[in-house]
């Protein structure tokens, strides 16, 4: 093997490296994602899910609302600026304030969301006004390293760290809404319909959580209560179609 083949095979190993390594990095990120909108989520709800997750529920369990919450305002990003080549350093620039922009509409719409409904109710779990906290200064210091970033010479590091700070708060933010909203009766909600499952000879309804680790999570709607079952056979009933709504 000459220079020129061992040189090309040593970038071939170097970038197979790097495209494992990113991979590595996305997958952590999308845990990390997941672990923040299911914490902010189940705190409303007073119960400490993380002992029962595996690992892709971390992912898994809160995808669908977590996706949208990344992949929206990127999308838009790419529509707005019309990319079909690489962008110029400007066009970099533009493309990460404007995400900023849309992260932080929608961070205000769900901190909003969350505010609102936890002022609804006079009770409130021990700490639980704290993701609200937590939620706003991840934003507040994904606002500020933007700005730092405007201000000063841009550095991607420091655009990849306002990102994540932004698309953090928000799904905290996400999640405690979705959370609050599920506990105060949330219309979008699906009930058990083999209530004997949790609850033999019961009449009362059971909202479904989620599933995790191979239990499925319910919460009965009068008390509160929590029901884990591993029963695969699960009959579910969505609330609008039992109030006709």
């Amino acid at each position: 093997m000459d220079d020129h083949q061992l040189k090309n095979a040593y970038t071939d190993q170097a970038w197979g490296l790097d495209k494992l390594g990113i991979s590595v990095l996305l997958y952590a990120y999308a845990v990390l994602l997941g672990a923040c909108y299911l914490f902010a989520f189940w705190r409303p709800i007073g119960f400490n899910v993380f002992p029962y997750l595996a690992l892709q529920d971390f992912i898994t369990a809160p995808l669908n609302r977590v996706s949208v919450l990344v992949a929206t305002p990127i999308v838009f990003a790419v529509i707005a600026f019309g990319i079909r080549r690489a962008p110029t350093y400007n066009q970099k620039s533009d493309i990460f304030f404007y995400l900023v922009f849309l992260y932080g509409v929608a961070f205000l719409k769900d901190i909003y969301q969350a505010i609102s409904r936890y002022v609804s109710v006079d009770f409130h779990y021990t700490n639980e006004f704290n993701v609200l906290v937590y939620a706003i200064l991840l934003f507040c210091a994904g606002i500020s390293a933007a700005y730092y970033s405007y201000r000063s010479l841009p550095v991607l590091r420091t655009q990849i760290a306002v990102l994540v700070l932004v698309q953090l708060s928000v799904s905290m933010a996400a999640g405690y809404s979705d959370g609050k909203a599920v506990y105060n009766g949330a219309i979008e909600v699906h009930f058990l319909g083999n209530k004997e499952l949790c609850e033999p000879g019961g009449l009362r309804d059971w909202v479904l959580l989620g599933s995790f680790g191979g239990q499925t999570f319910f919460m009965n709607t009068i008390d509160k209560r929590l029901c884990l079952t591993t029963e695969k056979n699960i009959r579910l009933v969505s609330r609008q179609r039992i109030e006709g709504l």
